[in-house]
């Protein structure tokens, strides 16, 4: 037998190990991957509306300050209406109370602007709350999830790759890339014949071409798939 060809069948058989491990994990490491991404993003957009929130309410708080002087300084100016003796004076004082009632109903223009945002944003966080709660505990069923099956899997998937790491080492850089390529468009890079086949496509296969795999001391590729083809004692061809 051809040695290259049995280090490419071992390989094969650690890749369908390794791949069947993978399947076992299925996509649980993407969807732990995109809730971590999803849990962040929502997280990340929460602690920009409160800052937001908080910056409002200061605001709020500021303008509605800002009314209650104005309405003292109202009260204020019609009290000393009372006062005055002349109508420059009287002129003055009404231009004073109109000018601060027109700063008192932008204030309140912007007050109810204001509130209505609040309470706006304070929705949005109770809904993004809920979100983010339900982002982490999905995300601590699946990684949780994720540690059973490694747990079961990392110690056998570490021996493998070891084994792999080695074993690579004895087959030329030429039949590697030409392994690694097939494998990467078809799962299988080294397929037996069975029943006159390929096992990879199924393509039936002539007596010569039979007979030459079987002797295993060249490489055939698949005409129909590109599968490198071996024969495996017992195998019924």
């Amino acid at each position: 037998m051809n040695n290259m060809l049995k280090f490419l069948i071992e390989l094969q058989e650690i890749d369908r190990q390794l791949f069947e491990i993978d399947e076992k994990k299925g996509s649980l490491p993407q969807q732990v991957e995109k809730l971590e991404t999803q849990a962040a993003g929502v997280k990340s957009e929460l602690e920009n509306t409160r800052v937001t929130l908080e910056e409002n309410q200061k605001e709020l708080v500021t303008i509605k300050g800002g009314l209650m002087d104005a309405e003292e300084k109202v009260k204020k100016y019609q009290d000393q209406l009372y006062l005055v003796t002349t109508n420059r004076e009287y002129d003055a004082l009404t231009n004073e109370i109109e000018t601060v009632k027109a700063e008192m109903s932008e204030m309140e223009g912007r007050q109810l602007s204001l509130e209505t945002e609040i309470e706006n944003l304070e929705a949005t966080i109770t809904t993004s709350e809920e979100q983010s709660t339900a982002f982490v505990e999905q995300l601590h069923a699946n990684r949780d999830e994720l540690k059973e099956k490694s747990d079961l899997t990392d110690a056998h998937q570490e021996e493998l790759e070891e084994q792999r790491v080695e074993l690579i080492k004895n087959i030329s850089e030429r039949y590697l890339r030409k392994y690694n390529r097939i494998l990467k468009a078809r799962k299988r890079a080294v397929v037996p014949i069975e029943r006159s086949a390929c096992t990879g496509c199924h393509k039936q296969l002539n007596p010569q071409t039979i007979y030459e795999i079987q002797q295993m001391d060249k490489f055939i590729e698949c005409e129909n798939c590109g599968r490198i083809l071996v024969h495996i004692p017992g195998d019924d061809d």
